[in-house]
């Protein structure tokens, strides 16, 4: 009798058999960099239902939509009819949260709130404490707080941790914060993982149902999981162990919004009868490619060791470009491209080009412009995050949850209905003071002291609005857009305005009601709580079209799991590539290495790493100091100095030059050579000199200038970043060597 599942290994490694073949117990793949991961995972899934498995208890779980929805599309094509549950974490606690609502004590119909709804609630319990929104930031006291819930804390158990007055003031934040967020019925992202995970750890009885439930869970992507995903995963594998993970290590890079490397590092030690397979061969990079990465990549030390090999061809060595400044780098990696499309190599879609920050695209986007190349920048799903977007959609929520307090506030005067801000302030303390909703105090301001005329009017045809809207929440998510564009009154005010911008609006909603009417027609079954539901969780990569022909320009972070045939990874300099916020901390300068090496191991076919001598960078001309990532390239890298670039005319770089003096004497010092410094002097073994990148505890990132003195004289001048020069006697100061001239 022939294996029902022998077509799922035929085109296998033995290694990639191995793991789809995996029985029952923990499984840990240790997948490389293009080693095929996404081909093992969906091939295990179908492996199981071959033998088998029900559907309904397999979990597969991914970190974006992108990703989700390519793993569902290739086991349907493995298993037709076989839907598992295949999702991103945070989608994943939102339907059981939604699910279990009755037994978790939660309305249902939360909102899911983003980074600025969230923000607006945080300032809202800043100044209900009377503290300085200025010198406590929203946007700091909320990164606090989403640290704090990612480790599992709540407001009480944060405040018993806080050991400084930032922390404890953020402490009592968090307690005003959570009470608003409950009051209006919204979760934010923090909360999809937090509230899932906190249920699992206390309520037994639904983690051993949902364990039950699920049998086999699958993780992708496990170097980048917190500790709320963390315990997601353990509690959902206690009396079913079979757990497989996969992931790599060396791709770990969100640690800055709470993942935890040990998590895979560890697993062997959580799951001790763990079996571990490890995937070396890539196939998606040239040799040279991946020499030059997996040499970078080894000098971090947190991380298991493995090596890569492939059958691709050698390719074309790993090529550093330097230019004179970032207008100039700009331009030339653009006409670069230009180039190689033009010479009917390549086609635009072929390129990608990777920044650390979005904050650098703007020379880019102006050297497209220029050259008339196309493009698209990855920042995010941008059309619904433009005003009439937000609005409507604003108007959405609130008829699914009318306790959304924010949404209320965005559109109770959109379009303008004559209330003004002080009646707002007085609706807001009604509502808090007799523990109601701000919709419920619109529908009675009539009890409201000193909001009378026109505001009142306004706000009591609001509520008739919302009400009179609510009624037609069974109807289909385009059709219940088209009304409240049309009863608001929000179409006409557009269609009316003399505003040159507002033709545009009106075409953008007009394309929000196509795009909810695509979301229907996928699956008719799909609600208008679900439609906002997947805008909420949108990823960066859920914006991308890779199907049209432009260059797509993202962050290193955006790039994960995507490949480029061609790829440029520009501004690799200190202070950028690595950031200048990891250079205090050895573990953190490892976190921007493995940033590096996704970025690098992108590439299929060619990899380009650029560099400007100068940076234009908030305001400022720098002198750039090459990344320490490019130093530790292997000997073969070409390094190519593309100064004199033809296609690039140099006015703007002279014009630059001629208004930075700083940057002027910074050319001379980088032509200077460096003086060494006597033995016994300095860091250690005396090796400060010119040209050498040091940190500071004080005053950051910066670059010896200058060396002078003798004996206990000696004097070390360094160019900061931020700072400007400083000047320090050299057997005094603390500073870190980062890079050596």
């Amino acid at each position: 009798m022939s294996d029902p599942a022998a077509d799922l290994l035929a085109d296998l490694t033995p290694s990639q058999q191995a793991a789809v073949q995996h029985g029952e117990g923990p499984l840990l793949i240790l997948a490389g960099a293009g080693s095929g991961k996404t081909r093992v995972i969906t091939r295990r899934v179908a492996y199981l239902l071959r033998q088998g498995v029900r559907p309904s208890s397999i979990l597969a779980i991914t970190f974006t939509n992108k990703a989700a929805g390519e793993m569902k599309n290739r086991v349907e094509q493995l298993v037709p009819g076989n839907r598992v549950w295949v999702s991103t974490f945070h989608s994943l606690g939102a339907r059981l949260l939604r699910q279990y609502a009755d037994r978790l004590n939660i309305d249902r119909n939360f909102t899911i709130y983003d980074v600025d709804d969230r923000n607006k609630l945080v300032k809202e319990a800043l100044d209900a404490l009377n503290l300085d929104s200025v010198k406590f930031t929203p946007e700091r006291i909320a990164g606090a707080i989403s640290k704090a819930k990612n480790q599992l804390l709540t407001p009480a158990g944060y405040e018993r941790t806080a050991n400084d007055f930032f922390t404890q003031t953020a402490a009592k934040v968090y307690h005003g914060y959570e009470k608003r967020l409950r009051a209006a019925n919204g979760m934010d992202f923090d909360d999809l993982l937090y509230l899932p995970a906190m249920a699992l750890k206390l309520n037994e009885e639904l983690r051993a149902d949902l364990d039950a439930r699920f049998k086999y869970v699958l993780i992708d992507e496990y170097q980048d999981t917190n500790q709320a995903q963390y315990e997601i995963a353990r509690r959902l594998s206690i009396h079913h162990p079979n757990l497989c993970v996969v992931g790599d290590p060396d791709q770990s890079i969100y640690k800055w919004r709470g993942s935890d490397i040990k998590n895979i590092l560890d697993f062997e030690r959580d799951f001790p009868a763990a079996k571990v397979i490890t995937l070396e061969k890539n196939y998606r990079s040239t040799k040279a490619i991946l020499h030059a990465a997996s040499v970078v990549i080894d000098h971090n030390k947190q991380r298991k060791k493995k090596t890569l090999v492939t059958d691709n061809p050698a390719g074309d060595p790993v090529t550093v470009l330097t230019f004179d400044n970032g207008l100039d780098e700009a331009e030339g990696v653009v006409v670069r491209i230009k180039d190689a499309v033009r010479a009917g190599k390549l086609r635009y879609r072929d390129h990608a080009i990777f920044l650390r920050i979005n904050a650098l695209t703007r020379s880019l986007e102006s050297a497209f412009v220029k050259h008339g190349v196309p493009f698209q920048i990855v920042k995010g799903l941008a059309f619904f995050d433009r005003k009439e977007n937000k609005d409507v959609l604003a108007y959405l929520r609130l008829l699914v949850n009318p306790n959304d307090s924010v949404g209320f506030f965005r559109v109770v005067n959109e379009p303008a209905r004559g209330i003004g801000k002080v009646s707002l302030d007085r609706l807001a303390k009604f509502a808090e003071s007799h523990d109601i909703s701000p919709l419920e105090a619109a529908g009675r301001v009539h009890q409201v002291p000193d909001i009378k005329g026109k505001a009142a009017t306004g706000l009591r045809d609001f509520y008739r609005l919302i009400s009179d809207l609510r009624a037609h929440l069974g109807d289909p998510p385009h059709e219940l857009i088209r009304l409240v564009l049309d009863k608001s009154g929000y179409r006409a005010a557009l269609a009316e305005s003399k505003e040159e911008d507002d033709a545009d609006r009106l075409a953008n909603i007009d394309e929000l009601v196509t795009a909810a009417k695509q979301f229907h027609d996928e699956d008719n079954a799909r609600t208008l709580s679900d439609f906002l539901e997947q805008i909420a969780l949108a990823s960066d990569v859920d914006g991308w079209d890779e199907n049209t022909d432009h260059v797509s320009v993202m962050t290193m972070h955006a790039a994960k799991g995507l490949e480029f045939p061609v790829v440029y990874v520009m501004a690799m300099e200190q202070g950028l590539l690595p950031h200048e916020r990891s250079l205090a901390k050895d573990e953190d300068v490892e976190e921007e290495r493995r940033l590096c090496f996704v970025g690098m191991t992108r590439a299929m076919r060619e990899l380009y790493l650029t560099h400007a001598r100068l940076r234009e960078f908030r305001g400022q001309a720098l002198y750039a100091v090459p990344s320490m990532f490019l130093e530790e390239l292997p000997p073969e890298a070409r390094h190519v100095d593309v100064s004199a670039f033809k296609n690039v005319g140099r006015t703007a770089m002279d014009e630059w030059r001629a208004k930075s003096s700083a940057a002027a004497l910074n050319a001379g010092y980088a032509a200077r050579k460096p003086e060494p410094v006597k033995p016994g002097v300095g860091p250690g073994d005396g090796t400060y000199s010119v040209g050498q990148v040091v940190q500071h505890d004080e005053y950051g990132i910066g670059q010896i200038v200058d060396v002078g003195g003798l004996g206990a004289l000696r004097k070390v001048r360094i160019r900061f970043a931020k700072a400007g020069e400083k000047t320090f006697v050299a057997d005094k100061v603390k500073l870190k060597v980062v890079t050596k001239k």
